[in-house]
């Protein structure tokens, strides 16, 4: 995504966090912006040969951008709700002998991009429990990306696109320590089926300075899934992330 529009992305979530907490007082609105610097690992694979992410594509830590709007409020019939948008791209250049990706065969130096960029759309409940604040719920995953590649020599290139929807059990706990805006908190994603599975987790601490608050932690993302045609991903992004937040 280019710069302008995540600066017009942020800049909307905030405009529209404040807007609902003005209407509805009672709702409570958080929205933040984070940075995630991640390293990838496994492979890429669509019609022939698995290629390894990093000994055959190059890939390496690469940062990435993400923004996220809560909603919460005390009506307890109806869920409470989360947006999420995680701008994820790794892109490389590395050595290939004789793979084959899409029916074509690639030999020599290729470029390549892996764009996993995806929108979490989340409705939980918050338990009514003392000290913790514990939320249980649904997670959709929706993957806007594609994946390509291309042999600097011959000119030879794929495209595949992503578009997915994986749904998610979520779960989410944050702690606090009375008196020290200090805290501490964890979050998981998880599905497995048909052989399939994703695995999206995150552990921080917290500092709080009501009304605004920052957050550093590390985050492990695991998918292996048959995407697109014959495409499957078998990736790991891993690292450590800051986000900063404000509530309303």
């Amino acid at each position: 995504m280019k710069t302008t529009t995540k600066a017009a992305l942020g800049a909307l979530l905030m405009t529209s966090a404040g807007a609902a907490n003005a209407v509805v007082p009672l709702v409570d609105v958080d929205v933040t912006a984070g940075y995630w610097n991640a390293d990838a690992s496994g492979t890429l694979q669509s019609g022939g040969d698995p290629f390894d992410v990093e000994n055959d594509l190059g890939y390496d830590s690469e940062g990435h951008n993400n923004f996220s709007i809560r909603f919460a409020h005390p009506v307890p019939v109806i869920p409470n709700l989360r947006l999420r948008y995680n701008d994820i791209e790794h892109k490389g250049t590395g050595t290939v002998l004789a793979k084959e990706f899409e029916g074509t065969t690639y030999s020599g130096e290729v470029n390549s991009r892996a764009d996993l960029t995806h929108y979490d759309y989340t409705a939980f409940y918050t338990a009514p429990i003392p000290v913790v604040t514990l939320d249980l719920g649904l997670n959709v995953k929706h993957f806007d990306g594609e994946v390509f590649i291309n042999e600097q020599v011959s000119g030879n290139s794929e495209t595949v696109e992503v578009d997915e929807f994986l749904p998610m059990g979520h779960v989410r706990a944050d702690v606090d320590l009375p008196l020290t805006g200090l805290g501490a908190g964890a979050e998981l994603n998880y599905i497995s089926y048909d052989g399939d599975s994703a695995t999206d987790v995150e552990g921080y601490i917290s500092y709080n300075a009501d009304p605004v608050y920052i957050q550093g932690g590390y985050r492990q993302f695991d998918v292996d899934v048959d995407a697109s045609g014959d495409l499957n991903v078998d990736t790991e992004l891993s690292g450590p992330f800051v986000r900063l937040g404000v509530g309303f």
